[in-house]
């Protein structure tokens, strides 16, 4: 009998729920790779701390801060050993200077791009400004205006204007020249060019600024509460060094974390929302 003639058997076919289940798992990792890398790297920690039995206030377990951070939203919304007080007063003063900064910035980038000689005054000193630590600058900033709100603004609005200054510039300056000549040839006002061409065309890039300036604004009412304040996340990180109780401190800075990656996806999602025409917005909706 020839060998060909003998039927082999056929292999099983792979249920269709095993074929998809590597394509499940590999999308799965693929959306929340960051959280999950961050679970396996926590249990990570607290096997190796607890095996190498480092002491609590040289390095806490991530256990140790998760209790920290429970207790500190645990306390009443008055009291000064939570986050509550702490929260609301870094919030005011990262917000007022988010949106001083951001409104500044906008401005003076509008005015440098617009006039020559606005450039040539104002840009060496804001280059100088900026080159100057905002660390050494804050204790100054105390004592000029004090220990209250006032100083921890100034610093917060020093931090952020410059990103957004320089974005919105650059948004501006890199307008279609044939988009400017075109709204030119149809007699438009400066104003209408600004609000119909150049405006639209930058508002990526001043998104782009305000993304960075957010992140300093939370900075600079942090450093500015370091120096001197009666309240926020910068004066309970202070006291609870001075305590030795290092979970604690490091909770409270998991806290400002949070806030920042919070803040950054607030603002990304409302780029992609309003600049839904931009090729760029659509690319970044995973951030």
């Amino acid at each position: 009998m020839p060998t060909d003639a003998i039927a082999t058997p056929a292999a099983d076919p792979v249920p269709a729920a095993h074929a998809v289940r590597p394509h499940r798992v590999r999308n799965f990792l693929d959306r929340h790779i960051a959280p999950v890398s961050f679970v396996i790297l926590l249990i990570l920690l607290e096997i190796f701390i607890r095996y190498a039995r480092i002491p609590e206030y040289i390095l806490p377990a991530p256990s140790k801060i998760i209790w920290a951070l429970y207790a500190g939203f645990a306390t009443p919304l008055h009291s000064y050993n939570g986050f509550y007080v702490h929260l609301a007063a870094t919030g005011i003063s990262a917000g007022s200077s988010f949106v001083g900064g951001a409104l500044l910035g906008i401005a003076m980038g509008a005015l440098v791009v617009r006039s020559a000689f606005a450039m040539r005054l104002f840009y060496p000193y804001i280059i100088s400004l900026q080159s100057v630590p905002k660390v050494a600058l804050a204790p100054l900033f105390t004592v000029w205006f004090g220990l209250g709100f006032e100083s921890k603004v100034i610093l917060g609005i020093l931090l952020t204007f410059f990103p957004v200054l320089v974005n919105t510039a650059a948004g501006l300056a890199g307008v279609d020249r044939d988009r400017l000549e075109l709204m030119a040839s149809m007699k438009a006002t400066p104003w209408q060019t600004f609000r119909l061409v150049q405006l639209p065309s930058a508002l990526p890039f001043v998104f782009a600024g305000l993304e960075l300036a957010a992140i300093s604004a939370i900075l600079g009412a942090v450093v500015g509460e370091f120096v001197g304040g009666e309240a926020g996340m910068g004066v309970l990180i202070l006291n609870r060094n001075a305590s030795l109780d290092i979970p604690g401190s490091m909770a409270a800075l998991v806290v400002l974390a949070i806030i920042g990656i919070a803040v950054q996806k607030l603002i990304a999602y409302i780029r992609r929302r309003a600049l839904f025409w931009s090729p760029g917005s659509k690319g970044a909706e995973g951030l």
